[in-house]
């Protein structure tokens, strides 16, 4: 009887030894850096801000992996947000604030103990959180014309439907024009524009630079047949370039133009086609902005704008 008892005792001391032992081999220290369980977490530390040089209250920043939220926060007056105790792994970052398309960044490895800081720019209004109806939306002021935000509903893949920021120009003494409401040294200034087909055949549409006032500023225009840039300046019109260019009306084109910080010339873009280069050397600085022109003609032209990016601090290509 006393041997039986003592094998029992032996064969549960010999069982629990084995579960002890597999216990330990399942909760093994974790100290591979790229494991979700190791001890050691991670630190993400954001800075949000808009138009490459302001701070951004209240974008909402949230931690991806494999398409589920890990951890997600709003940025304070600072436009700062802190991730702490992130497991580490891969993760990306989709960020959304009010008037700016959401911009998701990423891929980003977070390694066991890790700190990163990362700074988030958001640059690209896409006008689809201003009341309709307004002149003025976020970051532009409405100078001379009519504009307003209205809903265009046409061609939802090639802008950001369906609100869309129109200009109208039917006085022939003035042009239509809406500049944003801080001053350029260096920029990137992209635009996608739609001339509307009721518009007069000597429709003329673009943008403004280094604007001063009125009489002073650099204009691309784009027209049915060409593409014209010149410098307004003290009133008088000085053709600095012009390229034979078809644009259509009821087509979106796209308008790119860039001055970075340490060159000395201005890069003018028109549908992803790079078509000349000005030495910038007659303004110092100015306002950027749209411009819809009826060629001086009493019949209207009116334009549809959407996806306006602008950074402030353009230092390189994008």
């Amino acid at each position: 009887m006393q041997s039986s008892y003592n094998m029992h005792r032996s064969l549960s001391y010999i069982f629990c030894v084995i579960l002890i032992s597999l216990n330990g081999c399942l909760d093994a220290p974790h100290d591979n850096v790229y494991d979700p369980k190791n001890p050691n977490k991670a630190y993400l530390l954001l800075n949000v801000n808009e138009l490459g040089l302001y701070d951004l209250q209240g974008a909402i920043v949230s931690l991806l992996v494999e398409d589920s939220i890990a951890q997600s926060d709003t940025s304070d007056e600072l436009g700062v947000v802190a991730f702490e105790k992130v497991d580490p792994g891969v993760y990306y970052l989709l960020t959304e604030a009010t008037y700016y398309s959401a911009l998701e960044q990423g891929p980003e490895s977070l390694w066991a103990g890790a700190e990163v800081n990362r700074k988030i720019e958001l640059v690209t209004l896409d006008f689809e959180d201003d009341y309709a109806g307004i002149s003025s939306p976020y970051r532009f002021n409405a100078m001379n014309g009519t504009w307003t935000i209205i809903a265009d509903t046409e061609q939802p893949e090639a802008h950001s439907a369906p609100q869309v920021y129109q200009g109208s120009d039917i006085n022939p003494e003035e042009i239509a024009l809406s500049l944003c409401d801080t001053e350029a040294l260096h920029f990137l200034f992209q635009i996608r524009m739609k001339v509307e087909i009721t518009s007069n055949e000597n429709w003329q549409a673009g943008v403004v630079f280094r604007y001063q006032d009125e009489d002073n500023c650099y204009r691309l225009l784009l027209s049915t047949d060409t593409i014209r840039c010149y410098a307004l300046i003290n009133g008088q019109h000085t053709e600095l370039r012009q390229v034979v260019k078809e644009s259509n009306t009821g087509e979106w084109h796209t308008i790119r133009v860039e001055r970075r910080d340490g060159e000395s010339y201005i890069r003018i873009i028109i549908d992803n086609a790079v078509l000349f280069s000005l030495f910038d050397n007659v303004f110092s600085g100015g306002r950027i902005g749209l411009i819809v022109s009826n060629g001086d003609f009493f019949e209207p032209t009116t334009v549809n704008f959407d996806d306006v990016t602008i950074d402030l601090t353009h230092t390189h290509l994008q």
